[in-house]
C-alpha cells in the first residue's frame, strides 16, 4: 500500500467505504485483487494474465444469513514472513514459508465480526474465514459456504465426478474443457486446470480441521465457469458447529506456468500448524510388505496358513535380507482380520474386538522373531473397530507391539469425520504409532502438525489392477498432477507381474500391473510416499531384475526438481538424498523420447547407475537394461521410454 493510501484509508474505513486492494507475491508472479465491500470477490492474475474471477466470498452462518452481504470493513493489516520450515520427512528437508499477508476485519451481517485473511505466495493464493471471539455469541452453526472460483479463458480441467459425499474418492480422472464440465454434480479436490500456453492451476485445501471437507461444483448460468464449493454436510444436516473463535480452513488455488509448480509446492504444508507432538525420534519411515495386495502369497502357489509362525517367519526374513522395515501382517485368506472378529470378512460386527489378538495368531512369537531381525510389525484395522474406544485400542496396539496401523473405509470427510481422524492421529501418536488412512479424502498437509501421519490414499490405485484394467498409466498420469498434489499418496506400488495392455487379465491373487518394469519402479521417485509398499509376494522378487533398485531408493527427500511435466503424458522427477540424486521417469502410450538437463547437478562428473526400457521390452514389459556410465553437471541425458514405459537411475557424485 502505497504513502497515499495509508493517509487517506482511516478516513475511507470511517465513512463505511473501501476502495478494494492488492496482493503480490514475493516474486512478483501471481497478484491478487480484492473487492470489498460491494461485491466481497476477489480475483487472481498469474504472470500478469488473469485466471480466475470474480470469484465470491460467501460464509452463511444460521441466524445471521451470508456475512459478506452488506459487510463492512473495519480494518486492514499487512504482514510479510519469510521462515525455513524442518520438514521430518518428505519431498525436501526443508519448506520456505515465504508469503504476503492481507487481513481483512469486516463488520459482517448481523453485526457479527468475521476477518478474511489472504496469503499470497510464489506459488499459490490462499485465503480463509476467521470468526473471532465476541461478547454476544459463543459458538456458530455454519449452514454453507460458497466460495466460488471463477475460471477463464476454458482451459482443460482434470476432475474426478462424485457420486456423493460417501465416497472413497477412487474414480477415474477426465479431461474436459473448463465450461464443459458437468453441472451439478460434485467434484473432488485438488481440481486441476491448464491453459493452453501451458500455465497450470490446482484447487484444494489445507488445514482441514474441525470443519467440513470441500468439494466443489460448477453452477449452470454462471458463465463462463464458476466452481462453488460444497462442505459435506453432518448427519443432523448442518455444514459446521463450532465454538468461537473458529477459522475455516485455507481455500488454495496452487498456480504456475507449468505444471511442475504444483508437484515442486510446499506451501500447504506450510499453511498448516506446527508439530503437536513433542518427541518424534520414534517416526521411521521406511518401505513395507503388504500382503492383501498379492493375495496373501509368499511364492506363486497359496500356502496356507499365512498368519502361522513359518510363513510370518519366511516374510520377515525376506524383509530383513532386502532392507525393508515393516512387515504387515493383516489378514488370513478369506480376509479375515488379525483380531477377535466373529462376522466373515473385513467388516466389523457384534463380538468385534481390536484389543484381543484372534487365538490362531502367535503375535507375540511373531514380533519376537521380527525384533530379532530389526523388523517392524504395521497391520490394519477398520475404522468403525475403533469408534468409541480410540484411545483404549492404541494403548493395547502399543502393547501388543504395532508399529504403524492401516486405519481404512472412513469414506466421509464431514466434520464428524473429519475430528474422529484427527482423534486417531492424537492417540496413535501417544502410543507412539504411525498411521495410514484408507478409504479417505485426500490430504490438506496434517504431515506438519501430525508427522506420525504417513499418507493418505484418496485415489483409484494399483489395488485396481486386481479387478481390471481400470489404473493405466495415463490413470497414473492424471492421478499425478491432481491428487498427489495434495500431499503424499498410497498407491499400492510394487507389482513386479507387467503384462501388455492386449494382453492383461484381471486376478485377484498374483495379480498384473500395467506399464513396464521401469514404469512401476519410477513410480518409487515419482509418487511421494514415505512407507510405500512393496506389495507384491516375496517370491516374485527373488533374482528379479530392478529389485536391486526397489531396495536402494530412498522414500523421503531432501531436495525435489520436476525436469519434465506433460498432464496425462510424461513426468520426470528428480530427488535428492544426501549428495545421490534419484531420477524417475514415466510416460503413458507412447513411446517417448525425452532430452533432460542434468544442471541441477552442478558442476562436475557424475557416476550414473540406471535401469531403462531395452529393445525388447515392447514385447515383454518386465525387460529392461542395466547401465553404467558417467555424466556431466553441465550435460544432458537423452532417455527413451518404450510405450507406457519408463526409466531410473541413481546419480552419485
Amino acid at each position: 500500500m502505497g504513502i497515499e493510501w495509508a493517509l487517506i484509508l482511516p478516513a475511507l474505513l470511517a465513512a463505511g467505504t473501501f476502495p478494494g486492494t492488492e496482493l503480490v507475491s514475493p516474486n512478483g508472479n501471481l497478484k491478487v485483487r480484492v473487492n470489498l465491500p460491494e461485491q466481497a470477490t476477489w480475483s487472481l492474475a498469474v504472470g500478469g494474465k488473469e485466471r480466475l474471477g470474480p470469484c465470491r466470498l460467501s460464509l452463511t452462518v444460521k441466524g445471521f444469513g451470508d456475512l459478506f452481504a452488506g459487510a463492512r470493513v473495519l480494518d486492514q493489516r499487512r504482514r510479510t514472513v519469510d521462515e525455513r520450515i524442518p520438514v521430518l520427512f518428505g519431498k525436501a528437508s526443508e519448506a520456505r514459508n515465504h508469503f504476503e499477508e492481507l487481513r481483512l476485519q469486516l463488520a459482517g451481517a448481523g453485526g457479527m465480526r468475521v476477518d478474511v485473511v489472504f496469503r499470497c505466495f510464489d506459488d499459490a493464493v490462499a485465503f480463509r474465514y476467521e470468526i473471532p471471539e465476541q461478547r454476544e455469541w459463543s459458538s456458530v452453526t455454519v449452514a454453507d459456504e460458497r466460495s466460488t472460483f471463477g475460471v477463464l479463458d476454458r482451459p482443460t480441467a482434470y476432475v474426478q465426478y462424485l457420486e456423493n459425499f460417501t465416497t472413497s474418492h477412487e474414480h477415474p480422472i477426465a479431461a474436459v474443457a473448463s465450461d464443459a464440465i458437468q453441472a451439478d454434480t460434485l467434484l473432488d479436490t485438488p481440481l486441476t486446470l491448464q491453459w493452453s500456453d501451458g500455465t497450470c492451476l490446482s484447487i484444494t485445501e489445507a488445514a482441514l480441521r474441525h470443519y467440513a471437507g470441500m468439494s466443489l461444483m460448477r453452477r449452470p448460468g454462471r458463465a463462463p465457469c464458476e466452481l462453488a464449493s460444497e462442505l459435506s454436510p453432518r448427519p443432523d444436516g448442518d455444514k459446521v458447529v463450532r465454538a468461537l473463535p473458529m477459522a475455516s480452513p485455507w481455500r488454495v488455488a496452487l498456480a504456475g506456468a507449468s505444471a511442475r509448480a504444483l508437484l515442486e509446492s510446499q506451501t500447504l504444508y506450510c499453511l498448516n500448524d506446527p508439530s503437536e507432538i513433542g518427541d518424534t525420534s520414534w517416526i521411521q519411515p521406511g518401505k513395507m510388505t503388504w500382503s492383501w495386495w498379492n493375495g496373501y502369497l509368499y511364492d506363486a502357489h497359496p500356502t496356507p496358513p499365512i498368519l502361522g509362525l513359518e510363513m510370518q517367519k519366511k516374510t520377515i526374513d525376506f524383509c530383513a535380507d532386502n532392507g525393508i522395515l515393516y512387515h504387515d501382517v493383516v489378514a488370513d485368506e478369506r480376509d479375515q482380520p488379525w483380531y477377535r472378529q466373529v462376522r466373515p470378512g473385513l467388516f466389523p460386527g457384534p463380538g468385534t474386538d481390536v484389543t484381543q489378538v484372534r487365538a490362531d495368531l502367535d503375535l507375540p512369537a511373531v514380533l519376537a522373531y521380527a525384533k530379532s531381525r530389526g523388523v517392524r510389525l504395521w497391520t490394519w484395522v477398520h475404522q468403525g473397530a475403533l469408534r468409541g474406544r480410540v484411545e483404549e485400542a492404541f494403548a493395547a496396539f502399543e502393547k501388543m507391539g504395532w508399529s504403524g496401523m492401516m486405519v481404512d473405509f472412513f469414506d466421509r470427510d464431514d466434520q464428524e469425520t473429519v475430528e474422529y481422524a484427527e482423534s486417531i492421529l492424537k492417540a496413535a501418536a501417544k502410543h507412539h504409532i504411525l498411521i495410514h488412512f484408507h478409504g479417505m479424502y485426500k490430504p490438506t498437509g496434517w504431515q506438519r502438525t501430525f508427522p506420525n501421519l504417513m499418507n493418505h490414499e484418496g485415489s483409484r490405485n494399483l489395488e485396481y489392477m486386481k479387478w481390471g484394467d481400470t489404473c493405466p498409466p495415463e490413470h497414473t498420469l492424471r492421478v499425478a498432477f491432481t491428487r498427489l498434489v495434495a500431499g503424499p499418496m498410497d498407491y499400492h506400488l510394487g507389482g513386479f507381474r507387467s503384462v501388455r495392455r492386449d494382453q492383461f487379465q484381471p486376478h485377484n491373487v498374483g495379480p498384473n500391473v500395467l506399464g513396464t518394469r521401469c514404469f512401476n519402479l519410477a513410480l518409487y521417485v515419482c509418487i511421494d510416499n514415505p512407507t510405500p509398499m512393496v506389495a507384491d509376494y516375496a517370491a516374485a522378487y527373488l533374482g528379479q531384475p530392478g529389485f536391486e533398485f526397489v531396495k536402494d531408493v530412498p522414500t523421503t527427500w531432501d531436495e525435489t526438481r520436476v525436469l519434465a511435466a506433460d498432464i496425462g503424458d510424461v513426468l520426470v522427477m528428480a530427488r535428492r538424498k544426501g549428495r545421490a540424486w534419484y531420477l524417475g521417469a514415466i510416460g503413458a502410450n507412447g513411446p517417448h523420447d525425452l532430452d533432460l538437463d542434468l544442471g541441477f547437478l552442478g558442476p562436475g562428473s557424475f557416476h550414473l547407475d540406471s535401469w531403462r526400457d531395452g529393445p525388447d521390452t515392447p514385447n515383454d514389459p518386465n525387460t529392461l537394461v542395466r547401465e553404467s556410465r558417467t555424466v556431466q553437471g553441465s550435460g544432458r541425458l537423452k532417455v527413451h521410454l518404450a510405450p507406457d514405459g519408463g526409466f531410473v537411475a541413481k546419480i552419485s557424485p
